[in-house]
C-alpha cells in the first residue's frame, strides 16, 4: 500500500471510530509519534441509563445539572494542545448523523441546540498537556426547566492543535493534519417519546455533489432518533403511472428534531420543465417503537429556467467531451486500418515486383 492511501485509510478509521465515541490512539506512516501521539477516553458519568456505552447516555430531567468528564492523554515526547467544542448533531444527505461539525441551519422543531445548553469548563476549551501525561476536562450540562421528554443529541468534539510551521511543511498531505475525536452525548429527558413521526416538507430540485437530484425534504420532528430507516421514492409525470427516476435506500438514521432531502438521482438524464408527483414510503423497524410506515404523494413544478441552470451547471449529463472521444477513437481506429491496408497493399506490390524480376533472371 502507498504511503498516500495509507494515509486516506487512516484519516477514514479517525472519523469512523471517532464518531463512534470509542478511544483511538493515531499514528501516521513516515510520521514522528510526538505529531500526532494522543488519545481521548469518556469517564463514565453516574446514572447513566447504559453504563457501559462508548457515548454519555444520561438519564436526565427539566432543571438537571451535570457534569461529564474526558481524559486526554499525552503519549508522545512533545507537548500538545488539543481544543475542543460541543456540537447539535444533525442529519446529512446520506441518512446519517453528523458528530463532527455544526449545522448551518437546524430545523424550527429542534427546542435546544446542545451547544446552548452544554458548557466547556473555561480553562478546557484550549488544553495543553505535557509529554507522558493526561488531563482531565470537564462540561457543564444545564437541562432548561421547560425542556420537552424525550432525546437531545450532541457531541464533544476534540481536535488537536497542528503547529503552523509544520502544517505549511506538510500541506500537500490530503488528511490536513487533522487528529480528532467525537464523543457523542445523549440525554434522555423523562423518557423516550412514545411514537416517532415524520413528514414529508417539500420536493425540491437541485445539485448533489454536482449530479442532477430530486429531493424529498424529509422532518423529524420529535425529540427521538429514529434508527433502523428505509426510505423509497419515485417520480413521473403528474397523472401518469410510468416511473421516471427511483431510489430506495436501507439503514438509515435520523438526529432528533432535524431533517435532510433524501435524493433520488436523474443520472444521465436531464431536469425538463413540466408538473410531476413524487411517491414517498418511509419504514422504521427501530425496537423502541412497533413498526411504523409513512407514505406521502406530492405534486411539484420544474420551472424552465430552473431547469436549465441545474443542467448546465451538472457533470452527469451526457458529455460532449465523451462524445468527441468516441469519434476521436473511431478516426485513430480507421486511420490503423488505413495504414495496415496500405502496408499490405505495399507488401504485395513489392513481393509481386521481386517476383516479376526473379522470372526476368
Amino acid at each position: 500500500m502507498s504511503k498516500k492511501r495509507f494515509k486516506y485509510a487512516l484519516s477514514f478509521l479517525f472519523v469512523l471510530f471517532g464518531t463512534m465515541g470509542f478511544t483511538l490512539f493515531a499514528m501516521a506512516e513516515g510520521e514522528e509519534n510526538d505529531e500526532i501521539a494522543y488519545s481521548v477516553q469518556k469517564i463514565a458519568p453516574e446514572q447513566e441509563v447504559h453504563a457501559t456505552s462508548p457515548f454519555y447516555d444520561l438519564g436526565v430531567k427539566p432543571g438537571d445539572k451535570r457534569v461529564i468528564e474526558a481524559k486526554i492523554s499525552n503519549s508522545g515526547e512533545k507537548t500538545i494542545e488539543v481544543k475542543s467544542q460541543i456540537f447539535a448533531c444533525y442529519t446529512t444527505e446520506n441518512g446519517e448523523i453528523a458528530y463532527t461539525n455544526q449545522a448551518k441551519e437546524y430545523d424550527s422543531s429542534l427546542q435546544y441546540k446542545m451547544n446552548d445548553i452544554a458548557e466547556i469548563r473555561a480553562s478546557d476549551i484550549k488544553s495543553t498537556i505535557p509529554p507522558k501525561s493526561q488531563k482531565i476536562v470537564k462540561v457543564e450540562i444545564n437541562v432548561p426547566e421547560n425542556t420537552k421528554d424525550g432525546v437531545l443529541l450532541g457531541s464533544w468534539y476534540f481536535e488537536k492543535v497542528v503547529n503552523e510551521d509544520n502544517q505549511k511543511q506538510k500541506k500537500s498531505v490530503n488528511i490536513g493534519n487533522r487528529y480528532s475525536y467525537a464523543l457523542p452525548i445523549k440525554l434522555t429527558v423523562n423518557k423516550e417519546v412514545d411514537q416517532p413521526n415524520l413528514n414529508l416538507d417539500s420536493v425540491t430540485i437541485g445539485l448533489s455533489n454536482y449530479k442532477k437530484t430530486f429531493f424529498a425534504n424529509l422532518i423529524n420532528d420529535q425529540p427521538a432518533i429514529i434508527s433502523q430507516l428505509s426510505i423509497e421514492a419515485q417520480v413521473m409525470k403528474k397523472g401518469k403511472y410510468d416511473v421516471l427516476y427511483e431510489n430506495k435506500t436501507d439503514g438509515l438514521i435520523m438526529a432528533p428534531n432535524s431533517n435532510f432531502g433524501y435524493p433520488v438521482y436523474l443520472g444521465k438524464g436531464t431536469f425538463k420543465p413540466g408538473d410531476y408527483t413524487m411517491k414517498v414510503k418511509a419504514t422504521t423497524t427501530d425496537p423502541k417503537w412497533s413498526k411504523k410506515t409513512w407514505t406521502w404523494s406530492m405534486d411539484f413544478t420544474i420551472l424552465n429556467e430552473e431547469s436549465k441552470k441545474l443542467n448546465k451547471e451538472a457533470i452527469n449529463d451526457p458529455e460532449p467531451e465523451k462524445s468527441m472521444l468516441g469519434w476521436i477513437l473511431a478516426i485513430i481506429v480507421l486511420v490503423i486500418l488505413v495504414l495496415i491496408l496500405i502496408f499490405f497493399l505495399i507488401f504485395k506490390r513489392r513481393k509481386k515486383d521481386e517476383e516479376n524480376l526473379d522470372v526476368q533472371k
